[in-house]
């Protein structure tokens, strides 16, 4: 064989492998948080699918403040999304209710996993972490995570707040 064909087999080999190894990133990711956030109904439900859920809240604000809701409920109840003046502005996701390893993440330790599970850089430093929760603030484009543990010490739930406008 001459040394054209011998680099065609190697880019060739390359290129599958960046493609796998691509593929395999993916299959990890739950979601990306970040083409969630902010965004109107028919948006999201083109990431998680259709709410299994819809109900008509009110949303209280820490601060006070009520805002008219609707709140959705996606993946079998794992995660639910609050839409606020027509977009999703406050998420929880439920961990444990979640498939397959998520259900395995340890607390604190796999919390920046789960960052990386939603599309987020993992090697964010947090702003507290505790024995009760570890929270990242002003990642680009959502305002707070705070990720909860179980009295067993596995990540319980998470609440994404987008905008500090609705804490």
């Amino acid at each position: 064989m001459n040394s054209t064909g011998s680099k065609a087999i190697i880019v060739g080999f390359l290129l599958l492998f960046g493609v796998f190894g691509r593929a395999v990133a993916q299959e990890s990711l739950l979601f990306d948080l970040k083409r969630v956030a902010d965004r109107p109904p028919p948006d999201v439900e083109k990431i998680l699918g259709k709410p299994s859920k819809l109900v008509d809240d009110v949303f209280r604000g820490s601060r006070g403040s009520t805002y008219p809701a609707t709140r959705a409920a996606y993946m079998n109840g794992a995660i639910e999304v609050v839409y606020l003046e027509g977009g999703a502005r406050y998420l929880t996701i439920w961990v444990q209710k979640l498939s397959g390893r998520f259900q395995d993440y340890s607390y604190p330790k796999d919390g920046w996993k789960l960052l990386g599970d939603l599309g987020l850089d993992r090697n964010t430093t947090a702003d507290l972490s505790n024995q009760a929760v570890t929270r990242w603030r002003d990642l680009p484009g959502i305002y707070e995570i705070n990720v909860f543990p179980t009295s067993e010490k596995q990540i319980w739930y998470v609440h994404v707040l987008i905008n500090r406008i609705y804490q």
